[in-house]
């Protein structure tokens, strides 16, 4: 079989620990940045690229703006609503591509709050592709997949 297949990943390193620890703040601060329903803090750190910026729960948004602007509206939505967010992680893991280029997964929860006090969770997977420009870490792709919660 071919190595990749074997167990053995030959294209994979092993973050620096610097690397890694700067993904990992990036992700923090974008989380940080939602969970405050601010789109454009959250944009801040994602590429322009036409080539499929985000797929989220069967949805593909090819361009940096249609993603912005579908994200902006949920936000607002969430907002008017006098709702919260807040994401939880169980697991997240970085893994270098090449000096330039990472992947980060995790999977964890999301935990909407209404304005009236009643909670919704779900649970979610993710994987974010970063790319380092100009020293730092900016998202080219990112895929989230929610599980819906259960009906009563």
């Amino acid at each position: 079989p071919p190595r990749a297949l074997s167990g053995q990943r030959p294209w994979v390193t092993k973050p620096a620990p610097d690397a890694e620890k700067a993904i990992r703040a990036r992700l923090d601060e974008m989380q940080n940045a939602a969970q405050e329903f601010d789109v454009d803090k959250v944009f801040s750190f994602v590429l322009e690229n036409d080539a499929g910026v985000i797929a989220q729960n069967g949805k593909l948004f090819l361009t940096r703006s249609n993603a912005l602007e579908s994200t902006r509206v949920g936000f607002q939505s969430l907002r008017n609503a006098g709702a919260r967010i807040e994401y939880h992680f169980n697991q997240q893991r970085v893994t270098l591509l090449s000096p330039s280029i990472a992947l980060a997964v995790g999977a964890g929860s999301t935990t909407v709050t209404t304005g009236d006090g009643r909670n919704t969770s779900t649970v979610f997977a993710q994987s974010v592709v970063f790319v380092l420009t100009n020293g730092d870490w900016k998202v080219l792709h990112a895929h989230r997949s929610f599980i819906a919660p259960p009906r009563d």
